[in-house]
Formats: C-alpha cells, structure tokens, sequence
C-alpha cells in the first residue's frame, strides 16, 4: 500500500522540523488563514495531491505535540490495516473521558451556548445533510480531532464534495450578516494560534467525524490507545485525575453502549471540571503547540513524570 503522509509548512521553520515520517507541503503562501486547515485540503484536492497514493493525508506542524506519534506509526497502523476508506487519529484521546460529546466542550470553549444550532443553520444553508443538534456519544470507535485523517481518492472526492466546498462556498448574501460573522469573525478559542479563526474551522472539523461517520460505516479506522498512552496524552493535572480514577467506568459505558443518569451526571460534570479547569490554568500558562510539545514546560510535569514511572 503506498502511502503519503504531508506535513503542512506554513512558515521557514516547519521544514527544519519535520515530525519523522513526513514529507514538507509549501504551504507558505498560506492565503486564507482563516480557514485553517481547510484550504490546504482544498488546494491537495484541486491538484490532485489525493490521487497521488493509496491513502493520502495532510496534517499540521502540530501533530506529533498534540498527539505523540509521528509518521512511521501512523504509516505502520495504516498498512497493518488494509481497506479502509479513511484512517482516524484524536490527539486528545483524554477529551473521551472528559465530556460526552465535542458539542458539550464547545459550547464552553466557544462560550456559545447556541454553537449547534449555529452549526445546523449553516449545514441547511449548504444542503449538507447532516444533523449537528442530536449529536450522541462520541468515544475512541467513532471521534477524532484537528482533522487528523487519512483517505484513500474515494474518501477525499466525497468528503470535499459532500463537505467541505459546500460550506465554503456559501457566499456572504447566502448567510446573511449574522451568520456570515460567526463563520469568519474571530470566535472565542483558548489555545494560542497565530490566527485567530471565526467558527469555520470548528464547524467543519466537528462535522468531519459525523460525516465519516454517516457516508462511510464500517469503512472507517479509529486509532486506538493504551491506558497510558491515553495518559501521557493528558495536558492538565486534572485531566489525569479523571481518566485514572473513572476511565474503567467509562470504557464500560462506551463497550454496552448504554448511558444511563448516572453516565450522564459523570459527563455534566467532568465537562465542566476539564473545560473550566483548562480555561482557569491557561490564564497563566497558555497553550501553546506552536513550537513543540508543551507539556514539560509546565510546572506539572515532572511529578507526572514521576507518576508514570
């Protein structure tokens, strides 16, 4: 199976660093920032970068300090697991013990207790059929994050066509003022980027894992994570605190599908004990992926470390 894995370099000092595993995407032109991610797939889609291997994906700078893992891992999980349409990675596996679903963090991240009502207006707008307001649970088998993903030709001409070029093709007089802002006027967001995005971004890369979802069942592979991976994955101390001490209780949930008050009391408030925790630390000590993992620098790390060991 040939497969090509791109590391998007928007500035001089992505090609000197290079996540093993990766080849360099120029991407320095980089001309609508604002859409993230999403117009590099747009430009790998209108040259045909897609078609150039079995399985193609394009991912930030970012990926291994979010995530832990780099290249050679994601090229050894993709050939040891032929046939898939699209193969899935979440650099926050944590996120799964933290909250229910990516709404309920986002609407605190966001601080828009409408986010997915907002989300649906601009789905319906574009014809995506997809439903943003009745979103279930989302575990390690059906969730990833940051577009973290990669796709055979069949998933890329699907997924941008189905997706993506409907939503940002939608013009300002289509949306109206209102929603026009939300989708390009910075949005509240609390890690540190160097551009500050409107909801663009965020809308598409929550609709990714709903998509893949719906257009491709069973067709789609979910990397998966030890316990401790999943722990050396934790940015925060309390992060930790709830995967180590409810994590099995999870699991259960997730493995029976089932999620009674009780599941649901744990998730209300593990939500807001992460999503507020985060907000409260990172007045002081910011988020910041920009240039490598950030997690030693904290003034947590090395007792985890210790933990760990």
């Amino acid at each position: 199976m040939n497969v090509r894995l791109f590391q998007n370099c928007i500035e001089d000092r992505h090609f000197d660093a290079l996540i093993p595993g990766f080849e360099a995407l120029d991407f320095r032109h980089n001309p609508r920032p604002e859409w993230r991610e999403f117009q590099i797939f747009d430009e790998v889609y209108a040259q045909g970068l897609h078609r150039s291997a079995d399985v193609v994906g394009a991912v930030s700078s970012r990926f291994y300090a979010k995530g832990l893992i780099d290249g050679h891992e994601v090229r050894r999980w993709i050939t040891a697991n032929p046939g898939y349409e699209v193969y899935v990675t979440n650099p926050r596996p944590q996120n799964v013990y933290l909250c229910f679903n990516n709404f309920d963090r986002g609407r605190i991240t966001h601080e828009d207790n409408a986010l997915e009502q907002h989300y649906q207006q601009v789905l319906d707008l574009a014809g995506v059929a997809l439903d943003m307001q009745s979103v279930g649970r989302q575990h390690h088998g059906n969730y990833g994050m940051c577009s973290y993903w990669f796709g055979t030709p069949t998933f890329w001409e699907r997924f941008m066509n189905e997706l993506v070029l409907p939503v940002t093709r939608l013009s300002r007089q289509e949306l109206g003022s209102e929603l026009h802002d939300f989708l390009y006027q910075p949005t509240p967001y609390w890690g540190v980027s160097e551009h500050r995005a409107g909801a663009l971004p965020h809308l598409l890369e929550r609709a990714t894992s709903l998509y893949i979802n719906a257009a491709f069942p069973g067709r789609a592979a979910h990397y998966q994570r030890t316990r401790e991976q999943v722990l050396a994955c934790c940015l925060y101390p309390f992060e930790r605190d709830l995967v180590e001490q409810f994590g099995d209780r999870v699991d259960a949930w997730d493995a029976a599908g089932e999620y009674d008050e009780v599941a649901m009391n744990y998730f209300r408030h593990a939500n807001q004990h992460a999503m507020q925790g985060r907000k409260a630390y990172m007045q002081w000590l910011p988020l910041d992926f920009g240039h490598g993992d950030p997690r030693p620098g904290f003034p947590w790390y090395a007792r985890l470390q210790g933990a760990l060991s």
